[in-house]
């Protein structure tokens, strides 16, 4: 890096003093007042500026251009300081390089005079243009002042009048034109096409004159000496400036951006996978749109930057990275918001925008959930990026905003190798040491839009205000636009009825915040409305957005305002976990840190915490309207509303008989033990929330705030319910209809919490399924939660007895009584099963023993089958012997229990032992002891010995994982290859540091044709690019969900696709395997040897792709080698259900 300081290059300075080139002027999206005045117009709108002609009266300087949805905008700025009688002409092509149009034509019957335009002015067209319209405008030199203009349309054979009159226009006192500014309507240019060409000049006050300025500049025009020759030489003009009128295309492909849309030209740094050429930027009303184009040749993996400071100057903005790179920013230009996309393999893998939020960067999510992203890559890398933001992400329409944009390295601590605009901190004389240095930016792109005054109004406050309560409301009125508003009237009304009223002056970008207060006497909904220059007595960009409403609903307030502050609600000195009535309300305690944090580190959203539904207070209190429920937290300001896996409270409660003991709302996988009749739930992952606070009434959908289930699990409508929240506060408040309680005095509640995704809670055990494993984050329980819930089950309850207010309260601890009953009912139920189930099981399976030991006693059997019956014969032997004693004792009382074990334990071995005779009776049948026999003699030829040890291997791997991906049980290392003229070699080394149950497969590609479908021989969701011959799979008996497994393969296959479908074969029959591993680490070593002639050929070249898959169908791939996108394309934890595509192989040549 340059230790040198940083030189804020302004650009709008740099328009302003050069002669500007298509690489650094724009025309842009903006609406203009036509007054003569150019204090609207922008650097941004610069199109061309001109060559002195040296004629005091015929001079032009500057051509500004932009557009709105209803005009064309055309601004002209002369250098004229003497008055002269000449024309302004303007000439518009809507369709450049069709060749439709005017060129030149003939009009007055006398070829020697040349061409005539509408003007009957010798000026053509050419250089591929041809333009439709043409205005002039003459100048009276007498009255100093436009004296008129006119308006035409080329049908094709001669001009039509437009009508002069359909153009706004208008011009500055100054010499001969001064500034001339004009609004073309576009319905007048026969609709807004998506591009159009322009030219303006000055000519002669007679006929047959010639152009002697024009702007752009025209190598038709002699300059810099234009005299009397050039006033009637006749031009052809073929320096039209190019402009698009359309919003952008986001589709990767730059062909709708114009070279006038070049903001910036980058330095070439020599990386070829890392050099940015050009910056882009557009706008309309609706977007702001940023163009990226790169040099690259090469697809390396870096990262890409953006950055927007939408308040340039004001100090505002962060000084950090938001992706842990070694790059800061400082001076006048601090993002508030920052875009970064990761490339890898010449792809975008992910795009995300961050914004400052005083204090930090917070995750905004994927642009393409903002606004759209697309880009061109391949094997020369990124070589396009298109990006479109909505002003809206933005806050709003800024009519000054900054932009910088730069590539990265891709590890934390890495930073800028290249920027657009140039930045200072870029050493390129030593640009290989800038991967890792320290770079602080200071040098942005500074944009002006001008925007016509454009007020608008917003009204915070309670959605739901009290009965004769005094209630305050904000509102806040702004203006977005360049242009100050000058009393502005500001007016506040209640169901039309007006309340309040204001006068205010705003300046450009201004906002006051007004409050007034409303005390309502009835309950009901009320509709608040502000609306702003109601009388439409201020031109605005906007008119339609000067009315704002919000609905209020007036409720009955009692003992408790449900307003999210919880200074109302009395307090007690308790000890955690401990509990107290006081003042006729009951408060709990609970323990901080108790709750389960196994999911923190997957929570980007609420700063990678759950404290925000770490339990530390419940109360509950009464009175004659309502029930009250309090919740309080140890820190929620880690969240905002609507936040993924934002605070979840499921509270069920049982009030009368005949409920039900079912399960916890949110689909938390925890089940409840009071039979409870209705279920509260409070869901601050709710639809459309947003902020710190809210004030919401009870709604009909699992993502409101707050609903209302039943045992079924149907929504119940409760009118009157309330929910406040406050973040600040750390306080969730919910105030009940005491009519939902159907006059009981008492009732039982319980309380757990969990993480919303919006339709439920996150899981904690299955990713995807409902299962036993609770997902309940912090519960009501005086043990911590992982204990409480480790069943499944919350035990824990609290009894409340009611006289009009909490008189009593009592908790109770199920545990030990729902386990009596849980062990009680296994005996019984265990006892019966081998009573009956047992001893029938039993004697069928005995009878297949015989007939199957009658079977090996006819065949004629190889010594080693004969010895293994022999052993299943004995074995038998013992079960019966066990089975006759537990059928004797089954029914002898206490030794029924003894007995029914005997029982278990002998049906289950008999089943055991006749599966294990089936499959050898298979083997005999199909000779199977044949194929064992001739992989006997085959392996005599093996080169390597199978063992699961690769000390005998001396290649190299052919695919190896150096970056470190994976997970604990699912990690694969390297892949190696090898083979001799009988056998096919394959090794798989691993770096598990646990025991999942997973299935390891191998896709081999080695002749035309092939699979490539969606699902594969194991049902895996993978597909292939390449056409696969071939697959093996493994199935690794490892942990599932509790479930310890046998830490070994207990399946492994060699599966060959017919060119319809596929045939499965046992490897061990096939083939040989052997591997190292066990429960503490999984998988370490696997070993393969293929005989050529399982595979049907000894091709020239086989393609290779190794990977791992969850244990179950329609699972997909979560690591692979070689390593590649299709395995990284999701969260590690959604990547086990995903579709996964595979196009990245190892090739071995076997000739």
């Amino acid at each position: 890096m340059r230790k040198t300081t940083a030189i804020l290059l302004v650009f709008l300075l740099l328009l302003g003093l050069v002669h500007p080139t298509d690489s650094f002027v724009s025309a842009m999206y903006g609406t203009k007042t036509i007054d003569g005045n150019l204090n609207d117009w922008t650097a941004s709108d610069l199109i061309a500026v001109g060559q002195d002609t040296g004629l005091a009266g015929a001079n032009l300087d500057r051509l500004y251009v932009a557009w709105d949805d209803q005009y064309l905008y055309i601004a002209i700025k002369t250098n004229n300081t003497e008055h002269w009688n000449t024309v302004l002409g303007v000439g518009i092509d809507i369709d450049p390089g069709t060749g439709n149009g005017y060129v030149g034509a003939d009009q007055d019957g006398d070829p020697s005079n040349g061409f005539e335009d509408i003007w009957w002015r010798n000026i053509g067209f050419g250089g591929g243009y041809a333009i439709d319209y043409e205005l002039y405008f003459w100048y009276d030199s007498g009255n100093q002042r436009i004296g008129g203009g006119d308006f035409k349309h080329w049908n094709g054979n001669g001009w039509d009048d437009v009508g002069i009159g359909n153009v706004k226009y208008a011009s500055s006192p100054d010499p001969s034109f001064g500034t001339v500014e004009l609004a073309i309507p576009w319905e007048a240019l026969g609709g807004r096409p998506e591009k159009i060409a322009l030219i303006a000049w000055l000519a002669g006050d007679g006929a047959h004159s010639s152009a002697i300025d024009t702007l752009p500049v025209d190598p038709d025009v002699d300059y810099p000496t234009a005299g009397d020759g050039e006033w009637t030489d006749g031009d052809i003009l073929t320096s039209l400036a190019e402009i698009s009128v359309a919003p952008k295309t986001i589709d990767g492909d730059l062909n709708d951006w114009d070279t006038s849309d070049i903001v910036v030209v980058g330095h070439d740094n020599g990386l070829a996978g890392a050099n940015l050429d050009k910056m882009y930027i557009s706008w309309d009303d609706q977007y702001l749109y940023i163009a990226i184009k790169t040099n690259n040749t090469e697809k390396w993996w870096p990262d890409y930057g953006i950055a927007i400071d939408v308040d340039p100057g004001s100090g505002n903005g962060g000084t950090t990275d938001p992706w842990a790179k070694n790059i800061q920013f400082s001076g006048q230009f601090l993002p508030d918001y920052i875009i970064y996309a990761e490339a890898q393999n010449g792809e975008i893998t992910w795009m995300g925008m961050h914004d400052w939020t005083g204090s930090g960067w917070g995750s905004m999510g994927n642009v393409k959930d903002i606004g759209d992203y697309a880009y061109v890559g391949g094997d020369q890398g990124i070589q396009t990026i298109e990006i479109k933001i909505p002003w809206s992400a933005l806050g709003g329409k800024r009519s000054k905003f900054a932009i910088i944009s730069w590539i990265a390295g891709n590890n934390d601590g890495d930073s800028a190798v290249d920027t657009l605009p140039i930045d200072p901190a870029i050493d390129y004389s030593n640009i290989n040491s800038e991967w890792t240095d320290q770079d602080i930016l200071t040098n942005m792109f500074l944009c002006e839009w001008f925007l016509m005054a454009d007020l608008t109004a917003s009204i915070t406050g309670p959605t739901i205000a009290g009965l004769n309560r005094t209630t305050e409301y904000r509102v806040t009125v702004k203006n977005l636009g360049s242009l100050p508003a000058s009393d502005a009237e500001v007016r506040a009304y209640v169901n039309d009825t007006l309340i309040s009223n204001w006068t205010v002056d705003l300046g450009a970008g201004e906002e006051r915040e007004l409050t007034f207060t409303w005390k309502p006497n009835e309950t009901g909904r009320y509709t608040l409305k502000v609306t702003v220059d109601e009388d439409n007595l201020i031109e605005e960009a906007n008119e339609d957005n000067n009315v704002i409403t919000m609905d209020v609903d007036v409720v009955w307030v009692g003992k408790i305002e449900v307003d999210g502050n919880p200074d109302d609600w009395p307090t007690a000195e308790l000890s955690n976990n401990t509990y107290d009535v006081v003042s006729g309300t009951f408060i709990w305690k609970d323990a901080e840190n108790d709750h389960r944090t196994d999911k923190d580190i997957y929570l980007s959203e609420t700063d990678y915490t759950s404290s925000h539904a770490d339990l530390t207070e419940v109360a509950v209190t009464k009175d004659d309207h309502y029930v009250y429920f309090l919740f309080k937290f140890r820190n929620m300001s880690n969240m905002k509303l609507g936040a993924n896996g934002a605070t979840f409270i499921a509270v069920p409660i049982d009030y009368r008989d005949g409920g039900k003991a079912g399960r916890f709302a949110g689909s938390m996988d925890t089940g409840s033990v009071i039979e409870w009749d209705i279920q509260m739930a409070v869901n601050l992952k709710c639809s459309g929330c947003t902020g710190d606070t809210a004030v919401m009434p009870a709604g009909n959908s699992v993502e409101s705030m707050l609903y209302f289930i039943d045992p079924d699990n149907n929504i119940v409508t409760v009118n009157g319910a309330v929910v406040a929240v406050n973040l600040t506060a750390n306080t969730v408040e919910v105030k009940v209809p005491v009519e939902v309680f159907g006059g009981a005095t008492k009732f039982s509640f319980q309380v757990a919490t969990g993480l919303s995704w919006g339709g439920g809670v996150w899981n904690f055990g299955d990713p995807f399924n409902d299962d036993d494993i609770s997902d309940a984050v912090d519960v009501l329980s005086d043990k911590p939660t992982k204990d409480e819930v480790l069943d499944g089950y919350l035990d824990y309850y609290i009894k409340i007895e009611t006289n009009g207010i909490v008189k009593e309260a009592n908790a109770v601890d199920y545990t030990l009584v729902r386990r009596k009953m849980e062990l009680q009912e296994f005996w019984g139920n265990f006892i019966a099963l081998n009573r009956y189930y047992g001893v029938w099981h039993f004697k069928n399976d005995y009878e297949r023993y015989l007939e199957l030991r009658e079977y090996f006693e006819n065949a004629t059997l190889p010594d080693e089958i004969a010895e293994k019956v022999r052993e299943y014969e004995d074995t038998v032997t013992d079960l019966l012997k066990l089975y006759n004693e537990g059928k004797e004792s089954i029914d002898k009382g206490n030794a029924a229990f003894g007995a029914s074990l005997k029982i278990f334990r002998a049906y289950t071995g008999l089943k055991r032992v006749l599966k294990e005779m089936e499959a050898l009776k298979v083997t005999v049948e199909e000779g199977n002891f044949e194929k064992l026999q001739h992989l006997e003699e085959l392996s005599k030829n093996l080169t390597k010995t199978i063992d699961g040890n690769l000390d005998d291997w001396s290649v190299p791997q052919v695919a190896v994982d150096e970056a470190g991906y994976g997970q604990d049980g699912a990690d694969l290392k390297a892949l190696y290859v090898d083979y001799d003229d009988q056998f096919l070699y394959i090794a798989l080394t691993t770096e598990n540091r646990a025991s999942w149950r997973i299935a390891y497969g191998i896709s081999l590609d080695y002749k035309d044709g092939g699979y490539t479908g969606d699902q594969d021989s194991w049902g895996k969701k993978v597909s292939f690019s390449r056409g696969i011959d071939a697959q093996l799979y493994f199935f690794w008996n490892g942990e599932f969900f509790g479930d310890p497994g046998t830490s070994t393969i207990t399946s492994a296959q060699l599966v060959l696709w017919n060119g319809t479908g596929w045939e499965y074969k046992d490897l061990q029959l096939v083939g040989f395997y052997a591997y190292t591993g066990g429960a503490e680490d999984g998988l370490q070593t696997l070993e393969i040897a293929i005989p050529w002639e399982a595979l049907g050929v000894k091709p020239g070249e086989i393609n290779i792709v190794a990977y791992v898959t969850g244990q179950g169908a329609g699972d997909s791939a979560v690591d692979s080698l070689p390593l590649q996108d299709a395995v990284k394309d999701t969260e590690p934890g959604q990547e086990w259900g995903d579709a996964d595509t595979f196009t990245q192989f190892a090739t071995v040549t076997t000739e």
